[in-house]
């Protein structure tokens, strides 16, 4: 994306993380440029110096092409003619975002505004119609509807009571009567490619102030990007404040931190205070750590240089102070890392010894139904039997015999194998 008073001066602006980019806007109020990429599927906004720069939209995009910006309202429109063709309207600072015109639209190419009727105008490409509509979706009117003049319009622009378009396969610039699209005139033709127009007249950029440049502080108070809010109502504010794709907005809604936000966006202050004494007992020094605002839930962890000679705290307090502006930036990133850290350690933690509880859980379990299942199917039976039963003096002779035989061989007891009618018994 370049810029130049002319073409001997062209210089670029940004270069970077750009894939497709299509439709260009400028708000000349507020000094910023606002563009769709349709490689990314995103709508960003950046100083016109391409200084500083963000990303307003990269959720439900398919295929942005045209925008345009009205920076006395704050609020920007533009067209998409993917699967779901829309035309859309936000603030400028990307909030209320709401869809204008979503049913008998196909290949939406370019959008306008005439800021003095307060009216939208687009062409279709694909139904070969030009139409338009308020800003607030309402009052749709078709303006022209031809295969002829309107073969695959691409640009558009209005001005006064004229709406003029480009189309690619005439190879021509059209105009016609904005008011009931009559009095069809070709303006050039044997062109090549022609696709976006645009009109420069001082009508065409209405004079206002700048809320940001207006407000007590400079940029708004804003570190990075002040952008302006849309004016919905008398109640609305002027601006918002804006971070890089890689920051969050820290509590106060102006600073910018590294370290992303925790769903629960819970704000904690503390300002802590640790008393140590020394190793006789003296009365130590009162060392007190920068106060810091943090947007997770997790505690980040304090840490103190206490000299090796003061051994450890006596007393400490905790108490909610207000942060101060020269330390809060530094405090909460060094803050938010160490809680990253303790939440890693805790979370390696669970992850071994929750695993190891429920396998050995499994194993008591299985070896409990094992067990009971053997008890139930395992069958004993002991008697005596009277016929087998011997005397006591049967016994002595055995005895007898043994001691005999001892110095012999082996004795074998005797085998006896009893044979159960069927009583019933498995």
């Amino acid at each position: 994306m370049d810029k130049a008073s002319d073409p001997a001066e062209q210089e670029v602006l940004i270069d970077e993380q750009l894939h497709s980019p299509e439709g260009l806007a400028v708000d000349w109020v507020h000094k910023h440029i606002y563009w769709t990429d349709s490689g990314n599927k995103t709508i960003s906004v950046a100083t016109v110096d391409g200084g500083r720069r963000c990303t307003l939209f990269s959720h439900d995009l398919s295929e942005p092409r045209a925008i345009a910006v009205d920076p006395l309202q704050g609020f920007m429109y533009w067209s998409d003619w993917g699967n779901k063709a829309k035309i859309e309207k936000s603030g400028l600072n990307g909030v209320d975002r709401q869809t204008l015109v979503s049913d008998n639209i196909e290949w939406p190419n370019g959008i306008t505004l005439d800021l003095l009727n307060q009216r939208l105008y687009w062409v279709d490409s694909k139904l070969h119609q030009l139409s338009s509509i308020d800003f607030s979706g309402g009052n749709r009117k078709m303006l022209i509807s031809s295969p002829d003049f309107l073969s695959h319009p691409f640009g558009i622009a209005v001005f006064e009571d004229k709406v003029f378009w480009t189309d690619l396969e005439n190879e021509a610039i059209f105009s016609a009567n904005r008011l009931n699209g009559l009095e069809i005139a070709i303006l050039a033709e044997n062109l090549n490619n022609p696709h976006d127009i645009v009109i420069f007249h001082e009508l065409k950029q209405p004079r206002a102030g700048d809320a940001c440049e207006l407000s007590a502080q400079p940029n708004g108070g804003c570190e990075y990007l002040c952008l302006p809010a849309p004016q919905i109502s008398s109640h609305s504010p002027k601006y918002t404040c804006a971070c890089p794709d890689t920051m969050w907005l820290g509590p106060d809604m102006k600073r910018c931190y590294r370290a992303p936000q925790s769903t629960s966006m819970t704000t904690l202050a503390l300002t802590t205070m640790r008393t140590v004494a020394d190793s006789t007992g003296a009365p130590g020094t009162t060392i007190h750590s920068p106060t810091y605002q943090n947007h997770s839930t997790e505690t980040p962890r304090l840490a103190a240089a206490v000299p090796s000679s003061i051994n450890a705290p006596r007393a400490s307090s905790i108490s909610p102070a207000t942060p101060s502006p020269a330390t809060s930036n530094h405090s909460q990133h060094y803050g938010n890392e160490g809680g990253k850290m303790g939440s890693t350690v805790t979370a390696a933690a669970i992850g071994i010894l929750v695993p190891m509880g429920v396998i050995a859980l499994l194993c008591m379990s299985g070896y409990l139904i094992w067990r009971n299942w053997k008890r139930k199917n395992t069958k004993s039976m002991n008697f005596d039997n009277p016929v087998y039963r011997k005397t006591t003096e049967e016994e002595d002779e055995d005895e007898l015999h043994i001691g005999r035989t001892a110095q012999i061989g082996h004795v074998y007891p005797a085998r006896v194998a009893l044979s159960l009618e069927d009583d019933g018994l498995p």
